[in-house]
């Protein structure tokens, strides 16, 4: 523990006085920045304005008693020219002729993704059926779990800070440190001194493990306060910073300097940023994503910050995490002995 603690201080002092601490406050800051700035929602206005030419206006009755939004109905072609010119990307859409034989032209100034508008053309149908008095199916909805509350704008990256800014922080200041300590020397000096191996791994992801937490708190208690699942929170940084640090350490151990590191550890770093694609497109999640560890990370960090009572993930998620922790020391315990230690 006294050889431990030697270097723990001395870790400490060269995080600080080498500016890392200082760029972790910075990233820190310009996150809480963006929590603090950034509003909870976006008022797009409409996606769509139509314009109801049938006589009576039955559609767009029938749109407004399904709870339409009135301000897509304008009621004037004047109003309904107006607001195409003022909203280019909107989509139009003029019915025409009688509810029997209705007529429908949609028309769009950009791009509209296929689906978009198979699901106006299958809404179209939906308010006709409504407007001619017939009977619509009444579907089953089936909830899995209890409704979860809309997560606000400023708050939804929270998540993603926290996942993937924490593991590349870990992975890519502790090669800065070995790197550091090749050029300077310090290695070969502790290849003679008493410390070995345990104190000097536990030294790095120890440093690396506090930096991560204090960033971890600060961003989310500018989000969420103290209302937020700490424990949850804390654990899962905790598991993350150990991982990616404790992977990064032995990883680098196998490089000369950073510049021999650079694209290596870039593609490693790609990698582990992957599940941040099925994050915001959850339609994209092959099978060989999910293994990646950061791909759980990410969603039990959701459900930690912002819950849908499925609060298992979470322990689910740091119940394999410690398997994958365990196989990162083993790899980090054998480059650090055998690329640092004996001087490889």
């Amino acid at each position: 523990m006294k050889r431990l603690s030697v270097l723990l201080r001395q870790d400490l002092t060269l995080a600080w006085r080498n500016g890392h601490v200082a760029v972790v406050l910075a990233i820190a800051a310009t996150m809480v920045a963006l929590i603090v700035f950034l509003p909870a929602e976006v008022s797009r206005g409409p996606g769509e304005y139509v314009l109801d030419t049938i006589p009576g206006s039955p559609v767009r009755a029938a749109t407004i008693e399904l709870g339409g939004d009135a301000a897509a109905l304008p009621e004037s072609r004047e109003r309904f020219d107006a607001l195409i010119a003022d909203h280019p990307n909107a989509i139009a859409v003029e019915l025409s002729g009688t509810l029997d034989r209705p007529g429908v032209t949609i028309s769009t100034r950009t791009a509209v993704p296929e689906q978009t508008l198979n699901l106006l053309v299958a809404g179209i149908e939906q308010v006709l059926a409504v407007a001619r008095g017939e009977a619509l199916p009444d579907p089953q909805i089936e909830f899995l779990r209890p409704e979860a509350e809309a997560v606000p704008l400023n708050l939804s990256g929270i998540p993603i800070f926290l996942a993937f800014e924490v593991g590349i922080l870990g992975f890519l200041l502790v090669a800065v440190f070995v790197f550091a300590e090749k050029q300077e020397g310090t290695i070969r000096a502790y290849r003679v001194s008493p410390g070995g191996l345990w104190a000097y791994v536990a030294s790095k992801a120890i440093v690396f493990v506090l930096i991560a937490i204090g960033y971890g708190v600060i961003v989310v208690a500018a989000g969420l306060g103290i209302t937020a699942n700490w424990g949850a929170i804390i654990g899962l940084i905790v598991w993350a910073s150990l991982f990616m640090t404790v992977l990064g350490l032995g990883f680098a151990a196998w490089f000369r300097n950073l510049s021999h590191w650079f694209f290596p550890g870039l593609a490693l770093l790609i990698l582990n940023l992957l599940p941040f694609v099925s994050y915001v497109y959850p339609v994209w999640s092959p099978a060989w994503v999910t293994v990646i560890p950061s791909y759980g990370l990410v969603y039990a960090l959701r459900e930690a910050l912002f819950p849908t009572g499925d609060s298992a993930l979470i322990g689910r998620t740091l119940l394999t995490g410690l398997g994958w922790l365990a196989a990162a020391v083993a790899f980090c315990a054998y480059s650090v002995h055998t690329r640092l230690l004996k001087g490889a």
